[in-house]
């Protein structure tokens, strides 16, 4: 069910250069065929397109599946159905150029992984992934006129001790609602 209505969808992810993103990429490549992925990531000194093929395709996920298609299959797959843009969701408009940002633009899935994880990050650091990220990749999709389906993911410790499901609710529903003004707690954390 799930590889049919991916079918023919264009999925941007930010993150997948992390541990839970690279897994994902290599869940779609695998489970749903007919996708395309746009790999939103921090260009470093090498480039974006050199990023995605040496910190994710290169990476030991992905050895069942270069297996199964054999070497050439595997670059030939990776090369008609990943794209790399240059981007980062610290940056206003998440720092793309004219071009990602029509890439971005002709998404219909927008998957936001992108986040601090250490439990040392400096808060101003973790402030501007992982609160002021998701914000950022709404809008710009909101600046560009256009609405795909957005998923963003969060950490494994929202549910804290809670065991069994976990279903979502409205933050100021919940027993753990704290009314904080959170743009008062960025200029703070800056």
């Amino acid at each position: 069910m799930i590889p049919e209505s991916l079918a023919g969808q264009r999925i941007a992810i930010t993150g997948s250069t992390g541990f839970l993103g690279t897994a994902l990429v290599e869940r779609l490549l695998r489970s749903a065929p007919d996708c395309e992925l746009v790999l939103i990531v921090r260009p470093g000194r090498r480039g974006a397109d050199r990023r995605v093929e040496r910190d994710i395709l290169r990476n030991d996920a992905f050895d069942s599946l270069r297996d199964a298609l054999g070497a050439d299959g595997f670059t030939e797959m990776t090369a008609r159905r990943v794209k790399a843009v240059a981007g980062d969701v610290t940056v206003d408009g998440l720092g793309l150029d004219d071009d990602g940002r029509a890439v971005l633009a002709t998404c219909d899935i927008v998957i936001h992984s992108a986040a601090a994880v250490s439990f040392d990050s400096p808060l101003d650091q973790a402030v501007e992934v992982n609160l002021l990220g998701p914000v950022r990749v709404v809008e710009t999709l909101s600046e560009l006129g256009v609405a795909p389906h957005v998923v963003t993911v969060s950490t494994c410790y929202v549910a804290g001790s809670r065991r069994g499901a976990a279903p979502e609710e409205p933050v100021d529903a919940s027993p753990f609602f704290v009314d904080v003004d959170w743009r008062t707690e960025v200029d703070a954390a800056r």
